[in-house]
């Protein structure tokens, strides 16, 4: 039995290696170090160049038409075409410093030092008058003295009367006051007997000649008991002599 012989013609040499593989990886690995290695040293290729490099660098090896063709590294762009990536850094901020109050100028004007008040007058003691209720001289002194220092409401000189009395002779005087004002008013007069020429005082049915208070009769209403004013008898011709 005769082998069949392959037609003439239509044999095909085998295809040759592919000898250019390596040689291209090799070099697309050494351009993309070449270009790792310009971004890192002088910052001029930004991201997007690199990226765009490395594309360049890996193009189809199937445009080589031969083994001993190699790819030409990537041309970079010069510094003019990119952008710096280097910033300044931030200064440092300070907080502005607060503004001084305003002061108020200093008061130039000279302190005028005001004169001090006036001291009261006070009027000299003066005679008290002599003529009081047509009593005695000596007795209207007395009386007018006694006007200037106690809240009186009125006052009796010279009257007659029924019983024996010193107002008739105008060595009496009749002082109507309250309670308050005769309590002290009596005192008083009985602590200036001597001076004022007092032979007794009476005073709310009580009466006082220098030696003490002592109870008196009762007379019937509280005028006759002296107990709405104080009852002041005299010496007649006594020598007084007291300021108002």
């Amino acid at each position: 039995m005769r082998r069949q012989r392959a037609p003439r013609g239509r044999h095909r040499k085998p295809t040759p290696p592919r000898t250019w593989v390596r040689p291209t990886a090799l070099g697309v690995v050494a351009a993309a170090a070449l270009a790792v290695t310009v971004y890192t040293a002088n910052g001029l290729v930004q991201h997007d160049d690199a990226a765009s490099a490395a594309l360049v660098m890996s193009a189809n090896p199937a445009s080589t038409s031969s083994p001993s063709s190699t790819t030409s590294p990537p041309t970079t762009q010069s510094p003019s075409s990119t952008t710096s990536t280097t910033t300044s850094e931030p200064s440092e901020t300070t907080e502005p410093e607060p503004e001084p109050e305003p002061t108020e100028p200093p008061d130039t004007t000279e302190a005028t030092e005001e004169p001090p008040p006036p001291e009261p007058v006070t009027p000299e003691p003066q005679a008290c008058p002599t003529d009081l209720e047509n009593t005695e001289p000596h007795v209207a002194q007395v009386g007018h003295h006694v006007l200037t220092r106690f809240a009186v409401d009125s006052v009796g000189g010279r009257a007659g009367r029924a019983n024996a009395s010193d107002h008739p002779a105008g060595l009496a005087l009749d002082f109507m006051v309250s309670p308050e004002v005769g309590d002290a008013l009596a005192d008083y007069l009985v602590a200036h007997r001597a001076e004022f020429g007092i032979t007794y005082v009476i005073w709310a049915q009580r009466i006082n000649s220098g030696s003490g208070w002592s109870t008196m009769e009762d007379r019937g209403s509280p005028t006759a008991n002296h107990m709405d004013h104080v009852h002041v008898s005299f010496a007649a011709g006594a020598d007084v002599a007291v300021t108002c």
